[in-house]
This record gives C-alpha cells, sequence and structure tokens, in this order.
C-alpha cells in the first residue's frame, strides 16, 4: 500500500538524516534543533507503523519469521559493528557488547521483543493503557538502560501497541480539516525548531527523546519524570498521526524507498561513522553545513536503497537466503 511505503520512506529518510546531524548537535544549534525534532517522533512513528504491520501470534511461522528477519541480522550486524569500530574506527570494543545492542540495532532488538509480547497483551483488557504504565514505570527502575535494550523496549512500546490497534481505515481516512490540523502541528514543530536554533527555547537532554534512561539517571524526580515521559509519547503519538495525514498517497520515490527500508538502516551507519573518522563532518559549519549534512544524509538512503546495494548486501540482512526457505 503506497501511503505505507511512503510513511516508512519518510521515517527511513529522517532516521540516516538525524545521524548525519549528529556529529553537528554539539557545536550547532540548528543541527540540534533539528535533530530534537527528528527525534521527538521518527522512531516512535516507526514503531506504531512497525506495531500496525504485525500479528499477534506464536505460530511456529511467526516466530520463525522473527528469527530470520529481526534476531539473524542483528547477530550479523552487532558482530560486523563492533569489529568496525575496533579495526576502522580504533574505538576498541565495549565489555557489553554481547548483551548491549550497538547503537542503532536496538530497534532490531525491541522490535522483536514487541511481537513476541504482543499475543499476550492483546488478551490483556485495555492493552494500550497497560503498554503506557509498563513505559511510564520503567523509568522508576535505577537499573534500566542500554543493556538487553531494556528502556527503549519498554518506553516505545505503547507506541508499537497503538499501531496494532490502529485500524487501516482511520490511517486511510483524509479529510481537509484534519490535514490543516495536521500541516498545523508540524508548523508548530518548526517553530520550536527556530526557537531551538535562536536559543530561544532550550533543547531537551537527548536521553529523553532515546528513552534509554531511568529518571535517577536524567536527574529528576518520579513524579516529574513520569509526567515528562507521558508528554513525550503523548506529542510523538500526535506527531506520527499527523505523518500519516500529510504523507503522499501515490506512488513516488518514497514508495521505493520505504519498500527497501532495511538496507539502508542497517549500512548507513558504516558510511556516516567512516565520515565522522575522517574528520568529514569537520569541514561543515553553520547553516550551509547543517543543510549539507541533511541533503547528504537523504542522498545517503536514496543510494543505499538502490537495487545493486540492495542486491549485493541481500545476504547480511536477509540471511535465510543462504540457507533456503524454511
Amino acid at each position: 500500500m503506497s501511503l505505507l511505503e511512503n510513511v516508512r520512506g519518510v521515517l527511513i529518510a529522517l532516521v540516516v538524516m538525524g545521524h548525519s546531524l549528529e556529529p553537528l548537535i554539539a557545536r550547532e544549534p540548528l543541527a540540534r534543533a533539528l535533530y530534537t525534532a527528528f527525534y521527538l517522533f521518527h522512531i516512535p512513528a516507526f514503531a506504531f507503523l512497525s506495531g500496525h504491520l504485525s500479528r499477534a501470534e506464536w505460530s511456529r511461522k511467526a516466530l520463525a519469521g522473527i528469527a530470520w528477519s529481526l534476531l539473524a541480522p542483528l547477530v550479523i550486524f552487532q558482530v560486523l559493528y563492533v569489529a568496525f569500530d575496533a579495526w576502522v574506527l580504533g574505538r576498541g570494543s565495549s565489555r557489553t557488547w554481547l548483551v548491549q545492542p550497538y547503537w542503532l540495532l536496538w530497534f532490531l532488538w525491541s522490535l522483536a521483543c514487541w511481537r513476541l509480547v504482543l499475543p499476550l497483551l492483546r488478551r490483556l483488557p485495555m492493552p494500550l493503557l497497560v503498554s503506557v504504565l509498563i513505559a511510564v514505570g520503567a523509568g522508576l527502575l535505577p537499573w534500566v538502560g542500554y543493556l538487553f535494550g531494556l528502556s527503549r523496549t519498554f518506553v516505545f512500546l505503547p507506541c508499537f501497541v497503538a499501531g496494532y490497534l490502529a485500524r487501516r481505515e482511520w490511517l486511510l481516512g483524509e479529510g481537509p480539516r484534519h490535514r490543516v490540523l495536521a500541516g498545523a502541528l508540524f508548523v508548530a514543530l518548526g517553530g520550536a525548531v527556530w526557537a531551538m536554533a535562536s536559543g530561544t527555547l532550550a533543547a531537551p537532554n537527548p536521553q529523553w527523546l532515546y528513552g534509554s534512561a531511568s529518571y535517577a539517571a536524567l536527574g529528576v524526580a518520579p513524579l516529574t519524570g513520569m509526567a515528562t515521559r507521558l508528554a513525550l509519547l503523548g506529542c510523538a503519538l500526535a506527531l506520527t498521526w499527523a505523518l500519516f495525514r500529510v504523507c503522499p498517497r501515490g506512488d513516488s520515490v518514497l514508495t521505493l524507498l520505504g519498500g527497501r527500508s532495511l538496507p539502508p538502516f542497517l549500512l548507513h551507519g558504516f558510511v556516516v561513522r567512516g565520515i565522522e573518522k575522517a574528520g568529514g563532518f569537520s569541514l561543515l559549519h553553520g547553516v550551509p553545513g547543517v543543510l549539507l549534512s541533511l541533503a547528504g544524509g537523504a542522498v545517503l538512503a536514496l543510494l543505499l536503497s538502490h537495487p545493486l546495494v540492495v542486491g549485493v548486501t541481500r545476504p547480511l540482512w536477509e540471511p535465510r537466503r543462504l540457507f533456503g526457505r524454511v
């Protein structure tokens, strides 16, 4: 369906563009502001879309699908990225690399966990409310964090459940008033970007947007932390709704990118980190540098979705083909 693929295309482009901005956020206010805007909703929206496309079942076929499409690529790219860090970037390997998904790979692990618990959540009364309570309550655990991707798995669970519960007709619905409201939400987000870039509004701690730390680690009281997390979830879901309203519905380059989103997602980290290691981002300054970084991220996403790249790298992210269909 074109709309769903287009939404996925927009989101994968934002993921790559966001990581392309990451080396600039410490010194470029506009980069920090745009990075904040992206992270406010693009990962929650990805979780929402993944939930909408998931089925609540524990059949042998479903479990095999999780193993081959999520866990196997996770293992392969975990090894590749750790080796890349050690041998190319010279960073060495962390002691926790066996139990902590590398950088962008946490989403594969979390998605596997969400799909595994979905049949159980579906049987509970008010599964969305239960998932929200889990997300908000997770921050109370002092040990929750990056290990096993636990914090993010808990925090973005409501977005996944909301996507699963969302009716297809609701996602496909159109209406001028809805489009105006959705456009107004993105205009407001643009205003917030301008305010953060100009220093009028302080950018939040990125850890809030990553969903990767406890309230204690973030330095806030439990009630403040729970209220903030609840507000961020509400904002993320509102912007996700708005994205579905304003996203094009016809076939376009976004449709092609959305249909080949996994290779850009898994491969772009090598390119971004490699350019950073080579000093490429140190050449980018001011607004032109930020815009060039954004454009480079968009182009990178498109290049990594090219059929040639997809075909060559397919055994890495679709290892099932190496062993035949089982």
